[in-house]
């Protein structure tokens, strides 16, 4: 009879805990991304795997570039769909950033309005994560 309670009560205390940690506010529900910023990728202080996709998208009419830990990505490890107005980190052989430590970083997007010169920037974006 104890064991049957103890195992309710366990397994009651799983369903709470799983339906609190997906109840929870994701980053676009709080407000927090300026209007030329529709998703980033991780989300703010989301703990990943070091295989993680680290990209953001962009509003309509807007382009952009990448800073990881406050160094700007090259070019060519910059993947830009100008139709989807999304930039993604695929690093390609032997870059810095093919394979990023485990530990915090932060990556901006450097955003302007498409045919604007660069140093026009609109805007910018910081979020930070973790990987391990």
């Amino acid at each position: 009879m104890k064991r049957r309670i103890v195992m309710t009560l366990i397994a009651a205390v799983a369903v709470a805990g799983f339906i609190f940690a997906f109840s929870g506010p994701k980053q676009e529900e709080t407000g927090q991304l300026p209007p030329a910023v529709e998703r980033v990728s991780p989300p703010g202080g989301d703990l990943d795997l070091r295989q993680t996709t680290i990209a953001a998208d962009l509003a309509p009419g807007y382009t952009g570039y990448l800073l990881v830990d406050g160094v700007e990505v090259p070019r060519d490890d910059l993947r830009i769909v100008p139709a989807l107005n999304s930039i993604t980190l695929v690093p390609q052989p032997g870059s810095d950033y093919q394979a990023l430590q485990p530990g915090p970083h932060c990556v901006t997007v450097i955003y302007n309005l498409i045919g604007q010169p660069e140093s026009d920037s609109a805007g910018q974006f910081r979020w930070c994560f973790q990987l391990h």
